[in-house]
């Protein structure tokens, strides 16, 4: 199957619309957030929209083999699919809950004809850990780097032979530090695959990155929101890891990434600046999951060829007003 490539509008921007923690399943009116969905793209019209993760579960809606996935997706794909806009994915913490793996899951994302998710390197941690480029011409004018921030420290736990009672503590998280996050193995990936993509390139590539899970700078910068150019919500506690892998300095030395997005805290909105990468979330779109009906929807990023983006949060309410809470 010949997947599309990602290029740069003849006026040199290129949209992403970007949601997260659906948290659709079995038993889920998926029928709202499909609308929901749909009003975003026709609103944003976007080039790429970017699932960020908790597309499915948990609880009682959730997701346990492949043709229940399938037929979800078959739902929720169907705004950028019926008019053929590539859409891609990362995993949350909650989209393996009940079975299905990602690896399984992984196939069923990828065999829509305009999904341009990879299930990336087998030698290294976690599914979906993938590169798409945006060309300008010839030329690769923006990476998009997505990166799969696995789901507790307990899997972490037993993933590397430390005791089930290991305990992770952090003063920047509310939740108990039980998150994990991005896996070393994976920074170096990223950091060698941008080294190599800058030698093809003849330049360094200017980057955004997304994931689940927020990094604990994320948290950092809610504490000093003036020096930081809070902008947006707060509604919950950042919940972060408490174990710093590094992401955030590997990209800080690198130079090229210069935003950093995630979902997973379905309240929070904001975005700030952290020396010079902004920090971000998109909300969240599920209308059964710990949802404020002020928050829900996505946001938008536009890039521009010189390396440069904007953003902004597009919200349900924006597009439909109060009838959009609640979509028959």
């Amino acid at each position: 199957m010949t997947k599309p490539t990602l290029h740069f509008r003849a006026d040199g921007t290129f949209r992403i619309l970007m949601v997260s923690d659906i948290h659709g399943g079995v038993g889920y009116n998926e029928k709202q957030t499909v609308e929901a969905l749909q009003a975003l793209v026709d609103t944003a019209k976007p080039d790429l929209v970017l699932f960020g993760g908790d597309t499915a579960g948990p609880g009682v809606i959730h997701i346990e083999n492949a043709g229940q996935l399938r037929e979800m997706l078959t739902g929720l794909a169907s705004p950028m699919e019926n008019a053929g806009i590539p859409w891609a994915h990362v995993f949350g913490n909650h989209d393996d809950n009940y079975g299905l793996s990602n690896a399984e899951a992984e196939t069923v994302y990828e065999s829509f004809p305009h999904c341009l998710s990879n299930a990336g390197p087998e030698e290294i941690d976690g599914v979906g850990n993938y590169v798409l480029p945006v060309c300008d011409g010839d030329r690769i004018a923006f990476n998009l780097w997505a990166l799969d921030s696995h789901s507790g420290m307990s899997e972490f736990c037993r993933d590397y032979g430390l005791p089930d009672d290991t305990r992770f503590y952090t003063p920047l998280s509310g939740t108990g530090s039980g998150y994990d996050t991005v896996h070393f193995n994976q920074i170096l990936w990223y950091w060698q695959t941008s080294c190599a993509m800058e030698k093809d390139n003849g330049a360094k590539i200017p980057a955004l990155m997304f994931m689940h899970i927020p990094l604990p700078e994320h948290a950092l910068c809610t504490l000093y929101r003036d020096r930081c150019h809070f902008e947006g919500g707060q509604l919950e506690d950042v919940a972060c890891t408490s174990l710093n892998a590094g992401l955030f300095s590997a990209c800080l030395q690198r130079g090229d990434v210069k935003g950093i997005f995630c979902g997973h805290d379905h309240v929070n909105d904001f975005t700030a600046e952290y020396c010079g990468i902004t920090l971000g979330y998109d909300g969240f779109l599920s209308y059964h999951a710990c949802h404020r009906n002020e928050i829900r929807g996505g946001r938008v990023i536009d890039l521009h060829t010189d390396g440069s983006f904007t953003t902004k949060m597009l919200r349900i309410r924006d597009i439909l007003g109060a009838k959009g809470d609640s979509i028959p």
